[in-house]
C-alpha cells in the first residue's frame, strides 16, 4: 500500500479465555532482544492484564513469539556488560488491582501529559491506589533522570521496592 522505512515488528496479539484466565500469544516479525524485548514484554502484557481486570478474569500465561530475534552490533558491547554483572534476580511485577483499570489509567495519562509538558504535578492529589500511584512516580523518574536531578525524595514515596533498582542505577547513571 505504502513503503515504509520503518515495518512494524509486531504482527498479532492473541487473548484466549480458559478456566477464567486470561491467556495472551504475541506474534512478532522481528525484535531487538537487548532494548525491544524488555519493552514488549512490560507493555504486552500491561495491556493484558488492563484486558484482563476489565473482563473480571484472573491473568494466565504470556506467550511471546519472534521470527528473528538478534542483537544490533552497536549493542553488543553494552549487552556483554549486563550479562557480566552476574545472576540477574527475577522479581514479579506488582500486580495491578483488581476491577475497573479505566479510571485510574486515565489518571496516569493525564499525569504523563502534564509531566510531558514541564508541569508539577503532585501524585497524591490524584487519589489512585499505589500501583498507579508507583506508575506515576516513575514518570517523574524518568523525566528527572534525563535533567540530571536527584530521585531521592520519590524513591522515598513509592509502595512497592521492586522499582528501587531502576531508580538507584538511574542515579547512579547522572553520577
Amino acid at each position: 500500500m505504502h513503503d515504509y522505512n520503518d515495518v512494524p515488528c509486531t504482527c498479532t496479539f492473541q487473548y484466549f479465555i480458559r478456566k477464567g484466565a486470561l491467556h495472551k500469544v504475541v506474534h512478532m516479525r522481528s525484535n531487538d532482544a537487548f532494548l525491544g524485548l524488555p519493552h514488549d514484554v512490560f507493555a504486552f502484557t500491561f495491556i493484558q492484564e488492563l484486558v484482563a481486570r476489565s473482563l473480571g478474569l484472573k491473568l494466565g500465561s504470556y506467550k511471546h513469539l519472534v521470527g528473528s530475534l538478534h542483537i544490533y552490533e552497536t549493542d553488543k558491547e553494552k549487552v556483554r556488560r549486563f550479562i557480566n554483572e552476574g545472576y540477574q534476580s527475577r522479581i514479579s511485577m506488582p500486580r495491578m488491582p483488581s476491577g475497573n483499570p479505566w479510571p485510574n489509567l486515565k489518571k496516569l495519562l493525564r499525569v504523563e501529559a502534564k509531566i510531558r509538558n514541564g508541569k508539577q504535578v503532585n501524585v497524591d492529589q490524584y487519589n489512585v491506589p499505589g500501583y498507579w500511584a508507583d506508575l506515576m512516580r516513575l514518570l517523574e523518574v524518568f523525566t528527572l533522570n534525563k535533567q540530571r536531578k536527584s530521585t531521592r525524595m520519590i524513591k522515598s514515596q513509592m509502595v512497592s521496592s521492586v522499582y528501587e533498582t531502576y531508580i538507584d542505577e538511574s542515579a547512579r547513571r547522572k553520577r
